[in-house]
């Protein structure tokens, strides 16, 4: 429930995830989880505080043109047609639109959720940008949303392990910003390394016991 003194912005935002997760709980928790990421990944960077809530909020909005996209392609448990396939792609579009006609104004916001797509090599969608005009904000919403993608259980993809889902995004050396992704894998390690840790530990107990 969002309180009754919360900011025009936060009472909106909820309002579109009350229609994401109505729409495709999947969808819901990716954006929660593509959200959480964003904020922890800019304030391991260190960046301004309006940019971390910023980037915070672009990752909860993202992808929220899937709602005009049938719940029955986006949940459906078979690789999609090309035609499929493509009405997905036009989410990236219908959610600047619907963000724009809802009277956002936040640059970030709308050009993050336009652009997350878009590829450093030219290869993404809706508007094939390159890198020279692909900002530091989409880049690392795009990190952060390929990350939850690949770490996600899908209908027809196992969900990946954290560090095998960092390898294979290190493959994609023409499309991500390899800098960030250097910082962003040092972070994910970082808060994964105590759980190796411990099990070692654990390990080590249990020899040293029998």
């Amino acid at each position: 429930m969002t309180p009754l003194n919360a900011k025009p912005e936060a009472r909106r935002d909820a309002r579109w995830m009350k229609l994401a997760r109505a729409h495709d709980p999947i969808l819901h928790l990716h954006c929660i989880l593509v959200s959480e990421l964003c904020a922890c990944f800019s304030a391991f960077l260190d960046l301004p505080r309006d940019q971390q809530l910023g980037l915070t909020r672009a990752g909860l909005l993202h992808d929220i043109g899937k709602i005009k996209v049938l719940a029955a392609i986006l949940q459906k448990p078979s690789p999609l047609t090309p035609q499929e396939t493509q009405i997905v792609q036009g989410h990236a579009h219908f959610g600047h639109e619907m963000l724009l006609e809802d009277g956002e104004t936040d640059e970030l916001l709308l050009t993050t959720t336009r652009d997350h797509h878009e590829r450093l090599d030219g290869s993404g969608y809706p508007r094939k940008l390159t890198a020279p005009d692909i900002s530091i904000a989409v880049r690392i919403v795009t990190l952060c949303d390929v990350f939850a993608a690949m770490t996600e259980p899908r209908p027809y993809v196992a969900a990946m392990k954290w560090d095998e889902a960092l390898a294979a995004m290190a493959k994609k050396r023409t499309r991500l910003d390899l800098d960030l992704l250097a910082a962003f894998a040092t972070m994910m390690t970082a808060i994964n390394f105590p759980k190796k840790r411990f099990s070692l530990f654990q390990d080590s107990t249990r020899r040293s016991s029998s």
